[in-house]
């Protein structure tokens, strides 16, 4: 199996956490690996697809640098996608709404989500919207017609009309494959925040309640 690795990278510099979490490509035969360094995401996408798409590697495997992926990545997830076409590790968003946010969704209405319930849940899951960070049987990308990420405007021009991850997946489905998730293998975001007032109380009450150490 030869396996394309598009790497997300605007940046001019790469986490630590992302590069040790690379140490599992050595282990999984042919590897392909290009960088998408456009600063607009739907380019950056769209280009390391259609890099893939020229070579004649089997699968395509899309990650972030903002990333951190567990040992054995890769060997966990690339014998899934013989059976499963398109399938994903269980993302975890930044801080958001007072919470960290599992990447499942069960349909959207941009800006609004309707969260999938994964609570209790383990194994592979058809979940309706995911992350787009997947592995992707050839023949997935190869049913689809570019552009593969659009992303639209609203008609005041104001701001967007749709999350281009999910107009993406709506494509593939429409396709006619399903989006699984392997809940079993976590992956997280690497998240720096700036720390003010607000943040530094916050802190405290976790603190003195004993959920975070001193």
């Amino acid at each position: 199996m030869k396996v394309f690795v598009g790497i997300c990278n605007s940046q001019k510099w790469l986490p630590d956490k992302f590069v040790w979490s690379l140490m599992s490509i050595a282990t999984i035969g042919e590897v392909l690996m290009s960088r998408g360094t456009h600063p607009w995401d739907v380019v950056r996408n769209n280009q390391l697809i259609n890099e893939f798409l020229k070579t004649d590697a089997d699968v395509f495997v899309k990650m972030d640098i903002d990333q951190e992926y567990p040992p054995g990545y890769f060997l966990k997830m690339l014998p899934l996608v013989e059976h499963y076409k398109v399938i994903g590790p269980l993302i975890y968003d930044r801080w958001q709404a007072g919470g960290f946010v599992p990447l499942a969704f069960r349909y959207h209405n941009y800006p609004k989500l309707e969260k999938y319930d994964i609570s209790g849940l383990s194994g592979v899951h058809a979940i309706p919207y995911t992350h787009t960070n997947n592995f992707y049987a050839r023949e997935v990308l190869k049913n689809l017609k570019p552009p593969y990420y659009e992303a639209f405007l609203r008609p005041d021009g104001l701001d967007r009309a749709n999350h281009v991850d999910f107009t993406f997946l709506d494509k593939i489905k429409a396709a006619g494959y399903s989006i699984f998730c392997n809940l079993d293998v976590v992956v997280k975001h690497i998240a720096d925040m700036p720390i003010g007032k607000d943040e530094h109380e916050i802190f405290n009450r976790y603190r003195i309640s004993g959920l975070v150490g001193a």
